[in-house]
Parts: C-alpha cells; structure tokens; sequence
C-alpha cells in the first residue's frame, strides 16, 4: 500500500512504467508530480529553512568539501524539503524522478537524506530499482545503492558506482558512514555525495525486473577504487563467484528494453539476503534469477 511520487516520467522495463500494473501486482500506487509542482514546492521553501538543513545535515558532518559551493548545497538541501513536503501531502514513502538533474538542481543530497531515513530516493525515474528498495527496505531496514556496476574480470569483481548513495547503510538511525560532497560527475556540476562504504561488508546486489523476476547476486566489498576522472562519486570493488560468466549472462535474457539505464541499473544493499530473498520472493510471486 506504499505510495511512489513519479516526478517527470516513470522509466524501467515496460511493466513497471504502468501505474495500472504495478497497482495490480503489489498494491503500490505510482502518483505523477510534474516539473512545475515540483518547482513550485522547491520555491515555497523558506531559505532560511534551507540554510538551517544545508548546515546541520551536510556542511558540518562532511568530512570534506570538494567542489560544490555553499549556495549549491543549500539548494540541494531546499530540493530536499520540497520534495519531503511533496510527499508529505501525497502520504508517499518514496519518489523516483526524471527530474533529479538540474531541475531546479542535482537531487543527489536529497535522495540520499530520504534513504537515511528509511524512505526511498530513487534517481533516474528508475521504478524497478524503486520497488527494489521499498521490498528490501520492509523486509530487512536496509536503503538501496542504486549503482552503474561495470566489470574488472581480471579481479573476478564488479565495480559499483553512482551519485547518490546512502551515508546510512546499515539502516535508519545507524552512525553515518564518512562522506565527502563532491559535485555530480557526468557534468561537474550542483552537489552529490561520495559515501566511504565499508571494505569487507558483505552485500546483496538485486533488481526486480518486469514486476515478475529478481535478479540477485551475493557479494563482498574488497576495495574503494578511485576513478575520480570516470566514475561516479561513491564506488567500491566487490568481488562475485564469477564476473565472466556474470557478464556474458548480465540481465539473464530478461530486460529487452532499449536504452541504458533499465539493463544497467542494480541496487546494492549491506547484508547477505540471499536466502530471505528466495523467501520472500516466494510469498510475493517473484521469482529468483541469480546472477553470480
């Protein structure tokens, strides 16, 4: 009975940009809210507000400021509030927008302000990786890393790596992992957050597709690479049973969908639920793919 504030357009594979399917499946209502509502929001903020949750959540606690300039963190922090207000008022436990770039500024600090809450963030209007994270966050209190993993077979490892991040991994109300600001890496550019995640932390890589199957992998952080110049922000090194066969299989024939971000996308999550996984995929009328 989850409520989901879709800002701009839903995207994902085909079935989980219908309202009327996801509806039907989970009971989960996606709820549109255009640019202009979401600018209006963004506007009736008080920035007084917005200096006091810029100051208190992102400028005191970073361990450093890179790029960003206090006036882009300060809007990030006002994008935060209007949304919050949005969801407020539409009773939704999650947003995923189409909208998080530059619209009126990155959505990254205030993603990741709602996945530390315990509610849902997602970017890129990615509502499979939204249902994802709501499923995840239910059954084992854990916020998602959505991530654009890519592979290092020498390493038998995937890299994952994306702007927004949980600086709360091990759930709601957990001391918050090191982080730095850093502007958005595709275009250098507003305010993103690279989170420092734990080497040696065991994670389960998953991603529900076409509101009918799971794709899931169990695997274990074993370095943070540094790919300031290619990569997104937060990134680590995790290593998988095996990234060769992984890659030749990536997606398992399910996602047709063309176009990147609905092959590419996984979320990460600290913990192994492999196995919680399977049961909880059996009571929801999922089934289980894994990956590696």
């Amino acid at each position: 009975q989850s409520r989901v504030l879709v800002v701009g357009h839903a995207a994902g594979t085909p079935p989980a940009r219908s309202a009327e399917n996801v509806l039907e499946k989970f009971g989960t209502e996606l709820v549109p809210i255009s640019g202009p509502q979401q600018l209006e929001a963004y506007k009736a903020v008080d920035l007084k507000a917005a200096e006091a949750e810029a100051e208190e959540y992102w400028l005191k606690p970073a361990k450093k400021i890179v790029e960003p300039t206090r006036e882009e963190i300060v809007n990030s922090a006002r994008l935060y509030l209007a949304i919050k207000d949005l969801m407020i008022r539409h009773r939704a436990r999650a947003v995923a927008s189409t909208l998080c770039m530059n619209t009126p500024c990155n959505a990254c600090l205030a993603f990741s302000k709602l996945n530390d809450l315990g509610l849902v963030g997602a970017c890129e209007g990615d509502i499979d990786s939204t249902l994802t994270m709501l499923m995840f966050g239910y059954a084992f209190g854990k916020p998602g890393f959505i991530t654009d993993p890519l592979f290092d077979v020498s390493r038998n490892a995937v890299i994952h790596a994306h702007c927004v991040a949980s600086t709360m991994m091990d759930g709601p109300g957990t001391k918050r992992h090191p982080f730095l600001i850093r502007t958005h890496r595709d275009d250098n550019s507003g305010a993103a957050v690279e989170v420092e995640l734990r080497v040696g932390q065991e994670i389960t890589c998953a991603k529900l597709v076409n509101l009918d199957s799971m794709l899931l992998s169990a695997q274990k952080i074993i370095e943070i690479p540094d790919f300031d110049d290619r990569g997104c922000r937060t990134q680590c090194t995790a290593q998988v049973s095996d990234a060769r066969t992984m890659l030749a299989n990536w997606g398992s024939g399910l996602i047709e969908e063309t176009g990147m971000m609905p092959l590419l996308h996984r979320v990460v999550f600290y913990g192994n639920h492999v196995d919680n996984v399977r049961d909880m995929a059996q009571l929801l009328g999922v089934r289980v793919v894994l990956e590696g």
